[in-house]
């Protein structure tokens, strides 16, 4: 059943095409910015970059379901109550394996066990582009690089006018409300965008009643607020200045365990300032990078009181790009962490990172395009720590390419597992990795037909696991796993895209006496998703969308903190999706969208619930 579901959806995708859609994928016209200091087009870039454009970022309202589409990823909570907590499982990864970037530069939180932002914060509002990038990535990202980045590129104003206007307003079931307004402009030499956007739901609850209960369980809301602006200053055609600041708050109602209501209370306010500078200069590129994330984390359980978490990150870089021919590209440059945590009940405790790297890039003819680049990591608690990577694209002629790579990783102790109120250990190592990743891809050069795979493999050693005396470093983790993707093009009307991807893992405990694991929770072996879009030549467009996932294991706990092992079903979600654009400039659009069309039913955390048939409507301006 598994194969013939997840055969259907890639077969799906096979017949159709659309002018009019851009691709999920990278294509050989696209420029991508994530892996490399500097922008290059996706076709002589050494890594296979996930691209989610512009067009599909505004028919979504969700980051966490709009990310579960892609190959490889697996957001569990995505489709749970709107503010439920959401985990990022990436190539079978734990979720702090998974590094966010905003606008390149790492977005992490000290406050949070794992060290991961909460995705709850993040809004799609003045996001342009997102771009995924699999595998080892420490060499430039550094700590939590370890499945992959996820860059989240911010809108730049293109328009040539000093002010432009974007309002957009949805109303979706569940009593959910969500609006935004942005303002942009450009002159001579400045270009700015100021937006904020306001989200709001009474949910539903977010704990199932017990079978045979009769209790009715209060609905759980939430609440999310984000500011942000931005200017890119350039007083001279060499140089460019661009700072920037995001300001998210996040409030909402969660219960207390799998079948268990309570009137607990949740908030999460993110401080996120930053500047970027690049000044360019014959064969030379100077770049600066800083940003400062500060959270203030509080948890208002309604039967023990408030848990306050506080944590602030300063991450600075410098670097140097010298191409001294056209084919050529020498990075040297140089990053510093900076990860304090504070609590109501200690005082504060840091950490700091500092990191030298050194990156090349050589392309050889115009066929075969290099990298390889080394880095050190001196961490303040566990010492020194290096990083290497290797990577080649060999273009097949106009339709063949084929990468192949080889990279290690990290992750660094966080500051809860060092220094923190729960059995903490300040001895830890950092988990490391190594990861191996091959692609094939076949595509027409009038872009008709693409078709990709790719297969990976992955070990981590040192893992952090939490026992009986505490956290320490014990056993090991292997992954490997393949990912097919395609797009196909028949009419300049009629298209789709499809994936698949099968992953296996195994932790391997350092005792003999303790069996191998080869499933996990809530991560399934095999994912699916797919696409049909029809693009009429007025301006209407319709889209239809099915995702699958497959069975999977689950632990839950009871009241007495019992526990109980359970196997989640396999399911469907099937989306429908229309707009129309109306005005000479098409710049006014009417959109609706129903999601879980067909009422399934599923569970993705035990004992919790998820969202049955839900509708979507609203509009968007730009004047």
């Amino acid at each position: 059943m598994r194969f013939f579901l997840l055969s259907f959806i890639f077969a799906l995708a096979l017949p159709l095409w659309a002018q009019d859609l851009p691709p999920w994928e990278a294509t050989t016209e696209e420029v991508v910015v994530t892996g490399s200091r500097v922008p290059r087009p996706a076709a002589e870039s050494p890594h296979r970059v996930t691209v989610i454009d512009s067009a599909s970022i505004a028919r979504s309202n969700d980051l966490a379901q709009l990310l579960n589409e892609a190959a490889g990823i697996v957001i569990n909570g995505a489709y749970s109550n709107p503010g439920k907590d959401k985990s990022i499982f990436l190539r079978n990864g734990a979720n702090q394996f998974t590094l966010i970037l905003l606008d390149g530069q790492p977005l992490i939180d000290p406050s949070s066990l794992g060290g991961a932002v909460d995705l709850r914060l993040l809004s799609l509002e003045n996001i342009e582009r997102i771009e995924i990038l699999r595998g080892a990535r420490s060499l430039l990202y550094g700590s939590d690089a370890v499945a992959g980045v996820i860059n989240l590129i911010s809108r730049q104003n293109t328009a040539p006018d000093p002010l432009t206007l974007h309002l957009r307003a949805a109303a979706q079931s569940f009593g959910t409300y969500e609006g935004s307004l942005a303002a942009s402009g450009a002159t001579n030499k400045l270009d700015y965008r100021l937006g904020y956007e306001h989200f709001t739901t009474q949910g539903f609850s977010e704990a199932l009643a017990p079978a045979g209960s009769t209790t009715e369980f209060d609905r759980d809301g939430a609440t999310r607020r984000t500011l942000n602006a931005q200017l890119n200053y350039h007083p001279t055609p060499q140089l460019s200045i661009r700072p920037a600041l995001r300001l998210a708050s996040f409030t909402g109602d969660y219960d207390g365990g799998s079948f268990q209501d309570a009137d607990n209370t949740y908030t999460n306010d993110l401080l996120l300032p930053s500047l970027a500078f690049d000044y360019r200069y014959r064969n030379n590129t100077l770049g600066g990078r800083y940003n400062l994330a500060a959270t203030d984390r509080v948890f208002n359980d309604a039967t023990f009181g408030p848990s306050a978490f506080r944590g602030t990150a300063h991450q600075g870089e410098v670097f140097h790009l010298w191409a001294p021919v056209d084919r050529v590209a020498l990075t040297l440059g140089g990053q510093l962490r900076r990860e304090v945590l504070r609590t109501e009940n200690a005082a504060g405790t840091g950490a700091t990172t500092v990191s030298p790297y050194l990156l090349l890039d050589l392309q050889l003819a115009n066929r075969l395009n290099l990298e390889t680049g080394l880095r050190y990591n001196h961490h303040s608690s566990f010492g020194g720590q290096g990083n290497w990577s290797g990577a080649f694209a060999f273009s097949g002629g106009p339709r063949w390419t084929y990468r192949l790579s080889a990279a290690s990783a990290f992750q660094s102790p966080t500051l809860d597992q060092l220094f923190g109120p729960f059995l903490s250990n300040p001895n830890l190592d950092p988990q490391v990795s190594t990861s191996l990743e091959g692609s094939a891809q076949f595509a027409t050069p009038d872009g008709r037909y693409r078709v990709g795979l790719t297969v990976f493999r992955r070990n981590i050693k040192d893992l952090i696991l939490f026992t009986a005396t505490g956290y320490t470093n014990q056993d090991r983790m292997r992954d490997w796993g393949m990912e097919l993707d395609g797009q196909i093009r028949v009419t300049s009307h009629l298209s789709a895209t499809a994936n698949v991807s099968y992953l296996q893992g195994a932790l391997i405990s350092d005792d003999p006496a303790i069996p191998t694991v080869d499933e996990f929770f809530r991560r399934p072996q095999f994912t699916g998703a797919g696409q049909v879009v029809f693009t009429a030549k007025s301006p209407f467009l319709a889209r239809l969308g099915m995702t699958y996932t497959a069975p999977r294991p689950d632990i839950w706990f009871d009241a007495d903190f019992n526990s109980f092992l359970s196997t989640l079903d396999p399911f469907v979600l099937v989306n429908a999706y229309a707009e129309y654009q109306f005005l000479p400039a098409r710049n006014l659009t009417l959109f609706a969208e129903v999601r879980n069309l067909t009422d399934a039913e599923f569970v993705e955390v035990t004992g919790f619930g998820t969202q049955g048939i839900n509708f979507r409507g609203g509009v968007a301006l730009r004047w």
